[in-house]
């Protein structure tokens, strides 16, 4: 019944059929957080028979479990993504059919897979997915630190197609594994979880959260990454914010653990510090340096390579200002790939240059609309006001970063915004039934 939707979508499946379905997303959702854009060989079967079990149930429940609301915002941004790819293939855009999967079919694939998370356990499995996953890509990081300093042997070390690197310097260490960005969300959301979530309301047990923080924290702290360190910093802030809008009792039922985490993180924090101090050498003006630098846009390169970057989309888009260059196109006087040269790490820049302002303020609309239906989630408390919260912090936590680096523009991370359209969708359809088929909300 409709009135269910919302609890049941966060309680264990009953059938095998619909379970077995939900282990094969899970499985899916796990490789895109711990593989990103790698081993699409793989991915890609799961994807598909993902989406034809959402089909068949869409058949044998005649429609698909979405709310017509977030049918119709889909398909604004799928339109908005077809005009801006035309403009650009009309203007001979080299990326503008490459952009035009993004920005239009990508979005109708996640409209499946939301109607698909509609499903009875769903969405608690893909919760679970999300704290495995950290726990993964912590192992797998420590892994590879183990093996570059002899530590680990070669046997035992898996080499994964993930861009593996590690440098060694004065106070700090810089690392990169792909699967370091999948912590921009989970990080945020793990620490709103540990804020928010009441041991009688908890999804996961806490030991389990706190594990998979601390994984993720100790592989932050040595990425070097400045967006991940300012969003780890930024996420207790965001999750207390946040905190303020939960109904009275569930603010006073966690109101211990709050106190909890804010007197035990630091704690830990500085305890595995020390750790990475004796283990690496890692200290802590070394690192504040390197922070620091990222802003330095008159003396260091990276900085000064953006700044120019910026001021070249700036001076693009003001040859075009209300609708863009279309899709695809290349900012005269920068390229930052010869593989793609239309692709930009100041990602909102680069999408206000190909869009224009009428593109940028349709989808900002729709992040605007996000955001508010979330929050109208989180007022009414329970256990999916709780769980639209913490993906809520961890959203925004990405979205920050990408501002300097443009993971949305790739599959494999296009679920951090889908993955708050899935609760709402949820939430949406227990309220009252909608023509778009069994359960579907108006």
């Amino acid at each position: 019944m409709p009135e269910t939707i919302a609890t049941d979508a966060l309680s264990p499946p009953r059938a095998r059929g619909p379970q077995i379905g939900i282990w094969i997303s899970a499985l899916l959702f796990f490789l895109m957080l711990f593989l990103p854009a790698s081993y699409q060989a793989i991915k890609a079967p799961l994807l598909a028979l993902v989406l034809a079990m959402i089909a068949l149930q869409a058949l044998a429940h005649r429609g698909l479990q979405l709310h017509r609301t977030v049918v119709a915002w889909t398909m604004l941004m799928v339109f908005t993504g077809l005009v801006f790819m035309f403009r650009g293939a009309a203007h001979g855009a080299p990326g503008a059919l490459k952009m035009g999967g993004v920005y239009a079919l990508w979005p109708l694939v996640y409209l499946l897979l939301i109607a698909g998370a509609a499903t009875p356990g769903a969405l608690r499995m893909m919760v679970r997915v999300l704290v495995v996953a950290t726990i993964a890509v912590g192992v797998y990081g420590a892994s590879y630190i183990m093996y570059v300093v002899g530590v680990l042997p070669a046997s035992l070390y898996i080499p994964l197609e993930q861009n593996q690197r590690i440098g060694f310097y004065q106070g700090f260490v810089e690392i990169n594994i792909d699967s370091i960005a999948s912590l921009l969300f989970l990080i945020p959301f793990l620490v709103s979880a540990l804020m928010t979530w009441p041991r009688t309301e908890a999804l996961i047990p806490r030991r389990w959260l706190w594990i998979a923080l601390l994984s993720a924290i100790a592989l932050a702290a040595l990425s070097a990454r400045r967006a991940l360190l300012l969003v780890a910093l930024l996420s207790p802030v965001f999750a207390l914010l946040l905190r303020q809008l939960l109904p009275t009792a569930e603010k006073r039922a966690s109101r211990r653990i709050v106190w909890q985490f804010l007197l035990a993180a630091p704690l830990t924090i500085a305890g595995l510090w020390l750790a990475l101090h004796f283990a690496f050498g890692v200290s802590l003006s070394p690192v504040v340096d390197m922070f620091r630098r990222g802003f330095a846009f008159q003396s260091y390169g990276r900085a000064v390579e953006r700044k120019e970057m910026f001021l070249n989309l700036l001076a693009g888009w003001a040859k075009s200002p209300l609708l863009g260059s279309g899709q695809g196109a290349i900012a005269p006087g920068w390229i930052r790939s010869q593989e793609q040269p239309w692709a930009y790490e100041l990602s909102y820049m680069a999408l206000l240059f190909h869009a224009g302002l009428l593109g940028f303020l349709v989808y900002t609309a729709g992040v605007g609309w996000i955001i508010t239906m979330a929050l109208r989630i989180i007022r009414e408390g329970n256990r999916l006001g709780l769980c639209t919260l913490s993906v809520l912090v961890g959203s925004l936590c990405f979205l920050l970063a990408n501002a300097a680096d443009p993971y949305l523009e790739k599959f494999d991370y296009m679920w951090v915004i889908f993955l708050p359209v899935a609760l709402i969708n949820v939430w949406l359809c227990s309220q009252r039934p909608s023509p778009l088929g069994h359960g579907a909300g108006s």
